[in-house]
């Protein structure tokens, strides 16, 4: 895995934290470590150095986490991630996310046929419920416009396309 590919998922990393709201901390070279806070959540965030992503590995990072009192995290791994720590993740209770570093090789919402995705407001969300009772088209939670921004199951996404038209999903 070359260097310059490291690199390029920490600049989207970066990109992805600030548009979710966080601010950066200070970030280490040598290991490839991000740190960002929000009034609420403070967010630690690895490029995993093995080709793949073992349970001992999701272990370290937790104790990291522990240590420094982060309630977030998010992995990049290189190749793949073991059975065990798929399984290890699901049973957790720690916030983190994965992402594959070839995930992050350009940042998807700058892509021209991507339009813009915001979560609504709860005002209008309420509204859109009464409107539409719950029959609005779904977006999944595992979709990459989803990982990105952090959607969560029962968002309210309003999406705004090119020519000005606005449409509106509900995320499953």
């Amino acid at each position: 895995m070359s260097f310059e590919l490291e690199i390029q998922a920490t600049i989207i990393l970066k990109k992805m934290l600030i548009t979710r709201g966080y601010t950066l901390e200070e970030d280490s070279k040598e290991d490839f470590t991000v740190r960002g806070f929000t009034l609420k959540n403070r967010i630690i965030c690895f490029i995993c150095n093995e080709e793949k992503l073992s349970i001992q590995g999701i272990k370290e990072y937790m104790s990291i986490m522990n240590k420094e009192n982060y309630n977030r995290c998010i992995i990049i791994y290189r190749e793949s991630v073991t059975s065990s720590a798929k399984k290890s993740l699901e049973i957790m209770e720690y916030n983190i996310e994965l992402f594959n570093i070839s995930e992050l090789q350009f940042d998807i919402t700058e892509h021209e046929l991507v339009p813009k995705h915001e979560k609504t407001t709860k005002e209008e969300k309420e509204e859109l419920e009464k409107k539409y009772k719950g029959k609005l088209p779904n977006i999944l939670h595992t979709d990459p416009i989803c990982r990105y921004y952090f959607f969560q199951r029962g968002d309210y996404i309003r999406i705004t396309r090119k020519d000005g038209n606005v449409i509106y999903r509900i995320v499953k």
